[in-house]
C-alpha cells in the first residue's frame, strides 16, 4: 500500500489506524484503496479533539472553509443553532457563522490568519464585522431569525489570548470554548449592537 510507504507507518500500524478511522465513519478501506467521507477532515479533527489533540494543533491543518465548519460545529456542541454563510441581498453582506442560542445572537467572523496582525488590520477587520453585523439588523433576515441584538466576535487561528478592539472580541480558536462558557459574564464589557 502506497499510503504506507508515504506516510513512514508500517503497513499494520497504518491498517489499525484506518480501522479506527473506519469504525468512526471517517473513511472506508479494503487493501488496495482508502475512501475518506463527506466531511472526513471535520470528522476527524473532532476526533482528535476527542482523544486529547489540542485545539490548536487541529485547527492548524485545516483550511479557511474547514475552520468556518469547525467553529460552527464547536457552537452547535454548546448547543447554538447555526447559520452558516448567511448572506444577506439588501443590504449586501454576508457572515461566516450566525449562531443563536436563549436569545443571545453571535455574529462570529472566522479568520484563518497564518501569522500575527498589525493594529491597523485588525481595527479594519473589526470594523467591517461590526458593519456587517448593522446591516444583518437592517436586513430581512434579522426578522426571519427573530434578532433583538447580535454580538460580533472575530475568532482567529493563531493568537495568545482575548482581546478587545473598540468592545469586540478577538478569540484564539484554542481559547473559543472557555470564551463561550465565560460570555454571559463579559457582557458589560462587549459590544451588542441592537
Amino acid at each position: 500500500m502506497r499510503i504506507a510507504s508515504k506516510s513512514g507507518l508500517g503497513f499494520e500500524v497504518l491498517k489499525e489506524i484506518l480501522i479506527f478511522l473506519e469504525g468512526e465513519n471517517i473513511a472506508k478501506f479494503d487493501r488496495n484503496a482508502v475512501e475518506f467521507e463527506k466531511g472526513a477532515k471535520l470528522l476527524a479533527s473532532v476526533l482528535a479533539l476527542k482523544l486529547g489533540s489540542s485545539i490548536d494543533e487541529v485547527s492548524r491543518v485545516l483550511s479557511w472553509k474547514d475552520f468556518e465548519e469547525f467553529i460552527s460545529t464547536i457552537m452547535i456542541y454548546n448547543d447554538y443553532i447555526v447559520h452558516q454563510n448567511l448572506r444577506l441581498k439588501h443590504p449586501r453582506a454576508e457572515i461566516d457563522v450566525l449562531a443563536v442560542k436563549d436569545g443571545k445572537s453571535l455574529a462570529i467572523d472566522c479568520k484563518h490568519w497564518h501569522r500575527s496582525m498589525g493594529a491597523s488590520s485588525i481595527s479594519k477587520i473589526v470594523e467591517a464585522q461590526i458593519k456587517r453585523v448593522e446591516k444583518l439588523l437592517r436586513a430581512d433576515e434579522s426578522k426571519k431569525f427573530n434578532l433583538l441584538y447580535v454580538i460580533p466576535i472575530i475568532v482567529t487561528l493563531y493568537s495568545e489570548q482575548v482581546f478587545f478592539v473598540n468592545k469586540v472580541p478577538i478569540v484564539p480558536i484554542d481559547k473559543f470554548s472557555n470564551f463561550l462558557n465565560e460570555l454571559d459574564g463579559m457582557l458589560d464589557m462587549i459590544l451588542i449592537v441592537k
